[in-house]
């Protein structure tokens, strides 16, 4: 190779995994529309449909974000001092929502 290219430097791309953590899910309250189907050119019923849903899985995420920050044992170290020192990984406490 000749010119630009080839005085390039060369860079190897480095790979850092990240440590698995725990997974945080919270089903919400459903969201009933059955029987509303005669709406679905009601555009302002639409706008207010979807700023509720958005406000639901906000205030669920929001919920979700607190409660990791909370969780003693978010890390997989703390879940592995815990296995070492009480039992197994599917007896770690969890949050209570």
């Amino acid at each position: 190779m000749v010119g630009e290219i080839a005085n390039q430097p060369l860079h190897l791309p480095i790979l850092s995994p990240k440590l698995p953590g725990r997974l945080y899910y919270l089903f919400g309250k459903p969201i009933r529309t059955k029987g509303k189907e005669n709406m679905l050119d009601d555009k302002e019923y639409l706008r207010k449909l979807y700023l509720q849903i958005k406000y639901e899985v906000e205030k669920n995420v929001a919920y979700l974000l607190m409660k990791r920050e909370e969780d003693p044992y978010r890390g997989l170290v703390e879940r592995l001092v815990w296995l070492t020192t009480m039992g197994s990984l599917d007896q770690i406490p969890s949050f209570e929502p």
